[in-house]
Formats: C-alpha cells, structure tokens, sequence
C-alpha cells in the first residue's frame, strides 16, 4: 500500500513538474484585424504612444520591421529615437554603414505591395497590449517600447490600404520584426498565429474581421456541431528557408489534390532553387486569393471543371441536386458558377466526400475544405485560384481565402494548421 502510494506521488511529482516546463513565462497577446475593402488588405490594430491612439498597419508576413508615418499628425511624447550605435540599430538595413548622426539610426523601409525602397529612421514607442482572454494565466503587463520605422518619404505608402499608416512586418529571422519584439518584450515564445474568418461583415465583398496572436494559444473558437467553445487542434508541417528570401516562410507542398485527385504537376515548380529563390510554396495573407503558375492553374481549373461534370452527371442519376451552371467569368476568376445550383456538400456532411483542395506535406495533408469558391457577386459563385503567370516568383502562394488560421511557430520552425470547420465555411 504505501509503495502504491509512493509511486502515485512521483508520477504526480513527474507530470507536474513537466506540466510547468511546458508553459511560456507570460501569456499570448491579441489584437484585432480588419480587411481593407478596397485592396483586401488585413491590417492590424495596435494601440501606441502617449497619449494612446489606434494605429492600422498592413500585416506584412515577410517583413523585416514595422513601419508608419510618425511625421505626420502623431504626436506622442513617448516617442524616442534609437541612437545609430545602438545595437537595434545595427540589425536595421541601413542605406549607408557609417553614422552621419550618431543620435540617429537612418534606416531602408521597404513597401511589400511596389516592393519600392524608401528612407526613414529607427524609433521607439510605447505599444499598449491585451492578453489573450482565453489564457489563464496572468496577466501581462500592458505596455513594452517597440522599435519602429518612420517613413521619411511620402511615396512608399503607395498600394497600401488608403486607412493604414504603415506596415506591420512579421518576418521570420528579423530581430526586428513584432514577433521577434513581442517574443523578447514579453518573454514568451516566438509563435504567432492568424485567425483570418474570425466574423464577416459583408459576404460580398468578404470583408472580415479577425484577430492576430502572438505568443501561442491556446485558440478558442466556437465548434460548429457542438453547443460549446474549443481549442484549435492543429497539425504541423515544417517551414522551410528561401535562401534568397530568409524572412519568408515557405512550405514543402510535395503535390495538390482537387476533389481527390491528384493534379500532375512538374516538380521542378514545387521545389525551391536554392541559387535564384525561384519557385516552391509560400504563405501569404496580403494576397486575398491563393494564385497558381499558369501551367499549375490550368490544370487546376480542368480538374475542377471535369469535377463538376461528373457531379451533374451523378446528380441526373439520382435527380437530387440541381446542374450546377457554367456563367460568365468574374474578374480576376476564369472560371464562375451560378451559386443557387451550387448544393454545400463537403466532407463535414458526406463522409465519403473527398476535400475539395488539399495540399500534400511530406508527412501531413492540409485540406481546405469549401473554401476552393466564393462569392464574386450576387448570384455567382467563382473557383477562388487565380493565375500567377508563367514565370513568377513563387510557384504556388497560398493566400488569405484559402488559410482561415495558422499557427506560424518560428520557435520551431513549423507551420500549424486545421481544416476549417464547416461553420465557417459557409458563411465566409
């Protein structure tokens, strides 16, 4: 008896003990997302300076630091210049390696819709936080100095949202991206993640609302089937480096999937050239919708086509579901449906049904369930895949229809992800 009671005590101890190891030092943060009607840009909101106002930024996933325009109607008395001998400074791209000014770190910002360079100076200011509610943990501080980039030029704002001042890079290797300064700020992993279906506001348009975690989940979200909220469970893929792109995160798509079927695709397109940077699979939510190398997307859309044709042959069989009809293309859709004959069928409701997208990892496969459509306009429903050209940079870049949430884990080197659940599905 007493040696049962010994050993119930040491595996208490043991499960404890590496219960305690698993948790980071501090809570997650969050904050809100918005989609730009106009350019379906997402731009975070943070609030920063003294006094406290809302600042919105274009979520930039490869970008190397945050950047505004604090020349311009921001006025915060918290706000510091970082000394160009400072070793913030240091991991800055500067347009010149000396100091013209030692109080004053000149650095390069760089516009990820031109892809234009500009001028501006390395600054800090105060960003006030909020954990995630969903943690129960305590509370974090509310506020940590952030180092940002003060756009010197008018020109670089060009292409981005007209409500954003600036850009939020999160780049993957930046000591100077906001993960990288939230990871180090408020002592917790260097995770963040995307819930890009949050709410939808206008199912036209699909302007969303969403949210932006840093420092891990737990991710609560309401289960559809179940009269209850539940953490995300997540399946993971390693995230691999472009050389020629280090602060962008890429995946090993080995090939793609449409209702089942597997496309034939050249492999040399889904591989990385480690000499150019050209080709393989990147994520990237400031793109709305996941664009395909011309040969990839042709290929794609016959799958897809030939899908439907069987379906309206098998739906003539069983005279249960309308035809789905072929209409007029929608820009910058090739390939366009009435949605009224377009009948929700998706593995969530008919077990035997294949996911209408999925891209196979080496070891995992991430279906994207219904989210291969959306609605253009009124009464047209579009295969939401556009063509990237024949000779692009980025073979397939998965973009922000087709993502709904990611867990991008920069700690370990890996990409989180889960099948949308039906709910959101339909009315995303």
């Amino acid at each position: 008896m007493a040696s049962s009671i010994i050993h119930f005590l040491l595996v208490l101890f043991v499960y404890i003990s590496f219960s305690d190891a698993q948790l980071p030092t501090h809570p997650g943060i969050v904050f809100d997302l918005e989609r730009d009607s106009s350019t379906l840009q997402y731009l975070v909101k943070i609030n920063q300076g003294t006094p406290r106002r809302e600042v919105k930024l274009v979520v930039d996933l490869g970008g190397k630091l945050p950047w505004f325009a604090c020349r311009e109607g921001y006025n915060s008395s918290s706000l510091r210049q970082v000394s160009c001998t400072s070793s913030q400074c240091s991991q800055a791209d500067k347009p010149v390696s000396t100091c013209a000014d030692p109080k004053i770190c000149s650095i390069s910002i760089r516009n990820p819709v031109t892809r234009s360079v500009g001028k501006g100076e390395l600054i800090s200011d105060i960003v006030t936080v909020k954990s995630d509610p969903d943690n129960q943990q305590t509370p974090v501080p509310s506020s940590r100095n952030v180092a940002f980039g003060c756009a010197a030029t008018s020109n670089i704002f060009s292409g981005l949202a007209k409500a954003s001042k600036g850009v939020a890079g999160l780049g993957r290797l930046s000591a100077l991206s906001l993960a990288s300064q939230f990871a180090v700020g408020f002592q917790y992993p260097n995770i963040f993640a995307v819930d890009l279906h949050d709410s939808v506001t206008d199912e036209k348009i699909l302007e969303t609302t969403g949210k932006i975690y840093f420092g891990g989940g737990p991710y609560i979200h309401y289960f559809w089937g179940i009269s209850d909220l539940a953490d995300r469970v997540l399946t993971y893929t390693p995230l691999l480096i472009n050389p020629k792109r280090k602060e962008e995160y890429f995946v090993d798509v080995k090939s793609i999937k449409v209702h089942g079927e597997t496309l034939l695709i050249n492999n040399k397109l889904l591989s990385i050239n480690k000499t150019t940077g050209i080709g393989g699979t990147k994520i990237d939510i400031r793109i709305p919708y996941t664009t395909l190398e011309t040969s990839i997307y042709k290929t794609f859309i016959k799958a897809h086509t030939e899908w439907v044709d069987r379906l309206n042959i098998a739906n003539a069989e069983l005279m249960d579901f309308p035809n789905i009809t072929r209409v007029a293309a929608v820009a910058p859709f090739t390939t366009c449906y009435d949605s009224s004959t377009i009948i929700l069928r998706g593995p969530s409701v008919v077990n035997n049904v294949a996911p209408s997208v999925s891209f196979v990892f080496p070891t995992s496969v991430w279906n994207i369930s219904i989210f291969d459509l959306v609605i253009a306009k009124e009464g047209v429903a579009c295969v939401a895949f556009v063509d990237g050209g024949l000779k692009p940079m980025t073979s397939i870049v998965i973009g922000a229809r087709q993502i709904g949430f990611l867990e991008f884990d920069i700690l370990r080197s890996r990409l989180g992800f889960e099948e949308p659940n039906l709910k959101e599905s339909v009315n995303s």
